[in-house]
């Protein structure tokens, strides 16, 4: 009779192993995400601020971003029109590591 418990323990063990590795790679629990492909359109209502700008992901999905009150201000991140603009004209693949909040979708990073 002990055979059956064992491999009821497996099979949990197995299960919550599936089930941890889905949720790393899924970022963890802390809510990125991630989509790559090419800038469409850019909105802004200054030179130096981004009011949303629109991402064509690889799957042809069309995803439109709001910058993430922390990513505006640090000029590392290159979140201003122009330069998204520029990649936009390029056409250049970028990465934009995100955040859903409310509906809306949150720039926290963008790599190219």
């Amino acid at each position: 009779m002990s055979i059956p418990k064992q491999r009821g323990a497996a099979w949990l063990a197995f299960a919550l192993v599936v089930a941890l590795a889905v949720a790393a790679a899924c970022g963890g629990g802390n809510g990125e995400r991630s989509a790559t492909g090419v800038i469409i359109d850019v909105q802004s209502t200054s030179i130096s601020a981004v009011d949303s700008f629109t991402l064509r992901d690889n799957d042809g999905e069309t995803l439109t971003f709001r910058v993430a009150p922390d990513a505006v201000d640090d000029p590392i991140e290159g979140l201003f029109p122009s330069h998204l603009r520029t990649h936009a004209l390029a056409a250049e693949q970028v990465t934009v590591i995100y955040q859903e909040e409310n509906g809306a979708l949150l720039v926290l990073h963008l790599e190219h």
